[in-house]
């Protein structure tokens, strides 16, 4: 939304139609039209263009246009009939492979957009935890966004194969790669720099602890790191587990290239898997909040 607030301030457009910022908005300053429709199709927003040509007597013409917006709450739009025979069919052959129970979760589970992009989260810990498992990484670091299911799992739910796949939809891969500890603490003052914006970059982690300061200055924040209870060396080289979004330099995890990568995309598993395989190896899931991200006074 920042980046669509400073579109509209430019001027530079007519009109603006965006999407995906998990909210509905419509504006216009007499410049710019903007609409913002949310996600997943909630809502809908055709935007009319009322226009008046005047052709004057020089030849030239002048153009003058205003605006009209619509709403659409799709919930309340009859299917397709055509269309929603193909859903059907289509969502019962998922329904065959993916309601398919793994696990109870002992504890609650929290997938909340604003939890896994601002805080420690059990659901958070309970990946990074699979993809450290499945890899033997010294650490593992996740993007928050990466996340998605955006709800909640109360204690005693069992899981199952929708439940982790709803979660982690992009069909991101685990990879793993050496790092020295001077870039470990870049990638997580990277984490941690847009926490007020909510941004898909924050840190979900394991094997480490850190403490962070959220009113210094970007690329200042990080206060303290910890590896396996002893604080992180600049020098000392760690197994890094990750996906390969991030290790490409996704949402700003530049400071995650240049190591020896161990297993590339073309080799690692489907993190949704390393998690499935987790939670039925362990006989459930009792990940829990533990403070392994603290803020500052915490």
């Amino acid at each position: 939304m920042a980046n669509d607030r400073a579109l509209i301030a430019s001027h530079a457009f007519d009109v603006i139609m965006s999407g995906d910022d998990h909210s509905y908005a419509t504006s216009y300053d007499g410049i710019t039209a903007y609409v913002e429709t949310s996600m997943d199709g909630r809502f809908l927003s055709p935007l009319d263009l009322h226009i008046e040509i005047t052709n004057k007597d020089d030849g030239t013409r002048s153009i003058k246009w205003t605006p009209n917006f619509r709403f659409i709450n799709t919930a309340n739009v009859e299917p397709d009939p055509e269309t929603q025979a193909m859903v059907d069919k289509l969502a019962a052959d998922l329904d065959a492979s993916l309601n398919i129970e793994i696990g109870a979760t002992a504890g609650a589970l929290d997938s909340r957009r604003n939890v896994v992009r601002g805080e420690e989260s059990a659901m958070g810990n309970l990946i990074a935890d699979a993809m450290r498992d499945a890899t033997g990484a010294d650490i593992t670091i996740t993007n928050g966004g990466g996340i998605r299911a955006d709800r909640t799992y109360d204690p005693g739910t069992v899981l199952t194969r929708r439940d982790i796949l709803s979660e982690l939809p992009f069909g991101n891969v685990t990879v793993v790669t050496e790092l020295p500890g001077s870039q470990i603490l870049a990638a997580l003052e990277n984490g941690v720099s847009q926490v007020e914006k909510g941004a898909g970059r924050f840190p979900q982690v394991s094997g480490l602890s850190f403490v962070y300061d959220p009113a210094a200055p970007a690329g200042a924040r990080i206060t303290e790191v910890s590896v396996g209870g002893a604080a992180l060396e600049a020098d000392k080289v760690y197994r890094v587990a990750t996906n390969d979004y991030m290790l490409s330099g996704g949402d700003g995890y530049g400071a995650l290239g240049g190591g020896r990568v161990v297993v590339d995309k073309g080799n690692g598993s489907l993190m949704a898997n390393d998690v499935i395989d987790y939670i039925i190896a362990n006989g459930g899931t009792s990940a829990t909040v533990e403070g392994r991200i603290k803020t500052v006074g915490q």
